[in-house]
């Protein structure tokens, strides 16, 4: 009991607002569809993360042991939900041929910032860095195509709803993982609340207001087909 009390006094606020998303996801999100199935195995990595990490700092008391895996633990959720995000945007118009260099670029770098540019970090920030630079890029680049193209209905449907999702999240964490020392991260902005916990709390927590929002209505028109069908 006592660790399972410790568990979730070591949880932050928004690792509860993950973990109310990835059930809420897991109930009432239809899995018929593939862009459903991505989004969900990305809230699922996300949430597996931070348990991952919780469980880490209770279980490993030598602190650079937990660090190493630690860091682990968020490299491999950078390079995977990224990827998955990624292949969102394909889905959503992107030329797959684009798409491929995209890929192929990215673990490039992930493989060049392990062998030379960050060798020496604990964690791997770049990689972030990289995965956002490029998510964002491509992402206005299709939204200005759909402008032109005057596809007006996908700036109104839910996809792409998900698709913005992300985009403050993956901006306020590269503004602070930029700067390689984490003291940064460290900055007192209101009261007791360093840069860091706004970045990773509240800024995070508008990201995760939008994917239940999309949630929400991708239930909602599951329900309404569901409905006419057997009318």
């Amino acid at each position: 009991m006592t660790i399972i009390y410790d568990f979730f006094c070591s949880i932050k606020i928004i690792v509860y607002f993950q973990l109310i998303t990835f059930f809420l996801a897991t109930f009432f999100l239809p899995l018929k569809r593939k862009t459903n199935r991505v989004f969900y195995s990305i809230i699922t990595y996300y949430t597996l993360t931070e348990v991952i990490t919780v469980t880490l700092k209770l279980t490993i008391p030598e602190k650079n042991q937990r660090l190493f895996l630690n860091s682990i633990n968020y490299e491999l959720s950078f390079v995977i939900t990224f990827l998955l995000w990624f292949f969102l945007l394909e889905q959503n118009g992107v030329n797959k041929k684009i798409m491929r260099f995209v890929y192929l670029f990215f673990l490039s770098f992930v493989l060049v910032d392990f062998l030379a540019i960050q060798k020496d970090n604990d964690l791997k920030t770049y990689i972030f860095c990289m995965g956002s630079f490029l998510y964002l890029i491509i992402f206005f680049i299709l939204s200005f195509n759909k402008l032109k193209n005057e596809d007006f209905n996908f700036l109104l449907d839910n996809d792409f709803r998900l698709l913005c999702a992300p985009i403050l999240m993956f901006f306020g964490l590269s503004l602070l993982f930029s700067f390689v020392n984490s003291e940064i991260g460290e900055i007192i902005i209101i009261s007791n609340y360093n840069l860091y916990s706004i970045i990773t709390d509240y800024i995070n927590i508008v990201s995760y207001s939008i994917f239940l929002w999309y949630v929400y209505i991708e239930y909602r028109n599951h329900k309404r087909v569901i409905s006419e069908e057997y009318h």
